[in-house]
């Protein structure tokens, strides 16, 4: 199923605030982030959204937007090294989708912003650390994401450990992926008729 969304890399954080604070909340509710007992506090919400205004202004944070009708529906934050010799490598920092998107193309839309971003900064490797058996987990080793290290304390919450992957992708390879992934579904929604 596609979803054609409206992706924009967000110039300044202020009005979009609320939106990412929402799907920092989203994300909690539905178990992509383990630790918080209830839905996070307002704090907790405003220190997320500070954070990136942080990384922002820094100049290292890049905080992605993918809008439909409804509104603000996907985000992804990936942060750029700022020392010469590791300017090579970024780290998708958080991805969330909203449910009404999920199992539509939004997902490679989404990836398929991330490497043109990544392309246009310099950027050749995308790293990213998950809680093992997740959601996020398995999106991005469908993506072809693959994990070079394993740290068993991970994330602890009410007493238990949990397995974390961090993994790693090359933006030329997966920009190829998500192409062709792309391509390969909208021909399945929309076959051209034989002559």
């Amino acid at each position: 199923m596609t979803a054609e969304l409206r992706w924009h890399w967000a110039a300044e954080l202020d009005g979009h605030a609320e939106a990412l604070a929402g799907m920092l909340a989203a994300s909690v509710a539905d178990e992509g982030i383990l630790g918080y007992a209830a839905r996070p506090t307002e704090e907790q919400l405003t220190g997320f959204v500070d954070g990136l205004k942080e990384l922002k202004a820094k100049g290292t944070g890049h905080v992605l937007l993918g809008e439909d009708a409804e509104g603000t529906v996907a985000m992804c934050v990936i942060k750029t090294r700022s020392m010469p010799n590791s300017r090579h490598i970024a780290e998708v920092e958080k991805a969330y989708l909203a449910p009404r998107v999920r199992g539509t193309t939004a997902v490679f839309q989404l990836a398929r912003h991330v490497c043109l971003k990544a392309t246009e900064l310099g950027t050749e490797l995308l790293l990213i650390d998950v809680r093992e058996d997740s959601k996020a987990h398995k999106v991005w080793a469908r993506l072809g994401f693959t994990t070079y290290g394993v740290l068993d304390d991970y994330v602890r919450v009410d007493g238990q450990r949990h397995r974390g992957h961090y993994m790693r992708h090359q933006v030329a390879e997966l920009a190829a992926t998500v192409t062709s992934r792309l391509a390969e579904l909208n021909e399945r929604a929309d076959p051209t008729p034989e002559a």
